[in-house]
This record gives C-alpha cells, structure tokens and sequence, in this order.
C-alpha cells in the first residue's frame, strides 16, 4: 500500500472512533444529564412548552406548563418538595433514566399514564429523542415517530 492510502484509511478509522466514541458517549448519559436540572420542552407541533424539573436524589420530577415554578424548584431539595406537593393534585410525576430511554409516569387517582422517550441522546444542555411511546390511562397507547427535544434551562 502506498503511504498516501494508508493516511486516509488512518484518518476514516480515526473519525470511525471518534463518532462512535461520541454517539456511544450520549446514548448512555441521560442518566447523568437530568438530575437536579430544569429542561424546557416543546411539543411536537411547537405550540405548547412543559418545563420539568428533575430531583436531585430521587424519582421525582416537577412537570408544570410554568417556567417560574420549574425553576423555583430547582432553588433548593426543600423548594422542590414544596412546587411538587403544590403541584400534586394535577397528579403526580416520577421518571427513570436508564441507558438510552427516559421514562416519565404520572399517578393520578390511582391510574398510571407513561411516555418513554426512546433512543436518546444527551450531549451538552440537549436531550433529543428520535421517538417516542405512550400510554395514556384511559386514552390509549401508542408510538410516535417524531423527534422530541429538550433543553436545558437551567
């Protein structure tokens, strides 16, 4: 082979690594990423924004349409539990972060509703989902294929 080949064979399986490396990297970090943080969300039609804010130590998540108090609860363990006991009557919420799937559930009288958001990636103050699955106590379930974002607030 001749010197110049074996440099852009080098240099592909560098990139190979690298990309893989990174994509490897964010597939497995949502765990690490939403603790203790306020994302913003935006539905997929983009009229309608949720703002969760996730526990420090625990399951819980806040999940309120008010910016304000998604980040009044990110002021303190003691203001979270205040913003999610204020906002238990609409329900209320947990999540589980495991390898490349976010899973949020909502109690409310007794009934359990669930979107998993799958195949994410979480880099930096993003969180994106190519899809999506749910099950809406007495709604119905079902997958939608299009991505879901998240980003970080605060």
């Amino acid at each position: 082979m001749q010197k110049k080949t074996k440099v852009i064979i080098s240099v592909i399986v560098a990139i190979v690594v690298v990309l893989g490396g990174f994509y490897l990297y964010a597939s497995h970090s949502v765990a690490r990423h939403v603790p203790g943080h306020v994302y913003e969300y935006t539905s997929i039609s983009g009229n309608q924004k949720a703002y969760m804010t996730f526990a420090k130590s625990g399951d819980e998540v806040v999940v309120t349409p008010s910016r304000d108090k998604a980040l009044k609860a990110n002021d303190s363990d003691s203001a979270f539990q205040t913003v999610y006991q204020d906002e238990a009557d609409q329900g209320k919420w947990n999540y589980e972060a495991k390898g490349s799937k976010l899973t949020l559930s909502k109690t409310q009288d007794n009934k359990v509703s669930l979107w998993q958001y799958n195949h994410v990636l979480a880099f930096g103050k993003k969180i994106h989902s190519s899809s999506f699955s749910y099950q809406i106590a007495n709604a119905g379930q079902g997958v939608d294929r299009k991505a879901t974002n998240f980003e970080q607030i605060r």
